[in-house]
């Protein structure tokens, strides 16, 4: 057994009712459509919208569980949410480490992505205003398939699928890392860190101090270039998962003139993926700044 499985399997199970208690009056929910039939519950995703005479934008959202965990149920709160604010929210899963490794996770992103964009067919929603969203692994699978879709040069790397839809409307990512080296590599109790690395990679690493697999293709700074989409990135000032990753990739959209903006969750209480806990005072004010943003996408004009 994995430690790393172990320990986030039990903060899913702890974290659970605590995250998605909240029920949204109007919100309908459809689980379960299949957007890879090959890979069982691992490609499969729910939806989430309150109807509307207006074509609904879509929020893409890739559930967190430090990439060896989770599922989308994991995410209903977060998803029940965003529904409630005009949006057609795609609650996506996708293959975990370990029976699933690099690049697995990316690939069913970029197929979801792709299956959202036959979905007009039956709703009535704007593949014109997709926004792609992850919290955590999520997050970062959510950025690394964003960075597939703008990069000739890194979906050759790993032979991922093209993406052939609308261009992608902005990026959100909460409390995500974008170079996987720096918080792999990092001791934790436990050797967690390093397990997660053998989980993601199908590696056999033991201690510290390895050569970091994939270090060019799995660091997204290294594929940001002017043809990406704009990014949002809410992180908290005391993330020790991943936190000082921020102004890394900031500085790296600016250089190539992607606009992109931050939210820093900073209040008494605030931590890594504390957004998703919507009864703290920090979590409110989190969701506020991302739904205003959020306001802004779904009121542009066509």
């Amino acid at each position: 057994m994995h430690s790393s499985r172990v320990f986030f399997k039990i903060s899913d199970i702890f974290n659970h009712p605590l995250r998605n208690y909240k029920r949204f009056s109007g919100v309908k929910v459809e689980r379960n459509l299949v957007f890879d039939g090959r890979f069982g519950k691992f490609t499969k995703a729910d939806i989430y919208y309150a109807p509307s005479d207006k074509p609904l934008p879509v929020f893409v959202n890739v559930h967190g569980g430090g990439f060896v965990c989770g599922d989308k149920k994991y995410r209903s709160g977060i998803a029940r949410l965003i529904a409630s604010n005009g949006w057609f929210v795609v609650n996506v899963n996708y293959r975990l480490a370990p029976k699933y490794t690099y690049p697995a996770p990316t690939e069913d992103v970029i197929n979801a992505l792709n299956f959202v964009n036959t979905l007009k067919d039956k709703y009535n929603i704007d593949t014109k205003k997709i926004v792609l969203s992850g919290d955590s692994a999520g997050g970062y699978y959510a950025a690394h398939a964003a960075a597939a879709t703008f990069s000739p040069e890194l979906r050759a790397m790993l032979n991922l699928p093209e993406y052939t839809g609308e261009k992608i409307r902005s990026l959100l990512t909460f409390c995500a890392p974008f170079n996987l080296e720096k918080c792999f590599t990092k001791k934790t109790p436990l050797g967690i860190s390093t397990d997660i690395t053998n989980c993601v990679f199908g590696t056999k690493f033991r201690g510290y101090g390895y050569e970091f697999p994939e270090r060019q293709s799995s660091n997204v700074l290294n594929f940001v270039n002017k043809d990406w989409c704009e990014v949002f990135i809410s992180a908290a000032e005391r993330d020790s998962f991943c936190g000082g990753q921020v102004e890394a990739m900031k500085e790296k959209l600016e250089a190539c003139g992607v606009k992109a903006q931050t939210y820093i969750a900073s209040m008494k209480g605030d931590s890594h993926c504390s957004h998703l806990l919507p009864f703290m005072k920090g979590s409110k004010a989190n969701m506020e700044a991302v739904l205003k943003y959020l306001e802004g996408i779904r009121n542009e004009k066509a």
